[in-house]
């Protein structure tokens, strides 16, 4: 089997830049928040740094940061699955990879406006995106070293 890389892999790089550009952006916004809450920038939840915060306060800087830490987490795996699942199914996995940034975007607006029991609206939306893409990668794989054989 041959992987021939047509126009709708193109697709599979926009959703694999998006991401990067979602994770970075929402970098950039928790730095911001840091700032705007007069934290260093090495500042992390539960450090002396965060002591002179209003319960409110610490409260909201947790919930950017661990939508942060779970960005900084999947990022990677969600550009590479969409990259590789691409090459044997481009449409399929654009498709996974245009979900994964919906629910990405979805999990962090829920999680910062109402708290973490709301991030569950985006992981709907997320956890079927990703096993897609690692499904689809694993069985074009598979298919492509030639361990799974059509019986036609």
């Amino acid at each position: 089997m041959s992987i021939v890389i047509g126009t709708s892999y193109v697709w599979n790089v926009v959703a694999a830049t998006v991401m990067g550009l979602q994770s970075v952006s929402f970098a950039g916004c928790a730095a911001r928040q840091r700032q705007r809450l007069g934290l260093s920038h090495t500042a992390t939840v539960g450090s002396r740094a965060t002591e002179s915060l209003s319960d409110a306060e610490n409260d909201e800087f947790s919930r950017f940061q661990k939508v942060h830490e779970a960005h900084v987490e999947f990022t990677p795996l969600a550009q590479s699955s969409v990259l590789l699942a691409g090459l044997f199914y481009p449409r399929l996995s654009a498709w996974a990879g245009a979900a994964y940034i919906v629910g990405r975007l979805v999990y962090t607006v829920a999680y910062i406006r109402c708290g973490p029991e709301s991030r569950k609206y985006g992981a709907v939306i997320t956890c079927p995106a990703i096993i897609t893409l690692l499904g689809a990668t694993f069985y074009g794989s598979v298919k492509a070293l030639g361990l799974c054989k059509n019986h036609h």
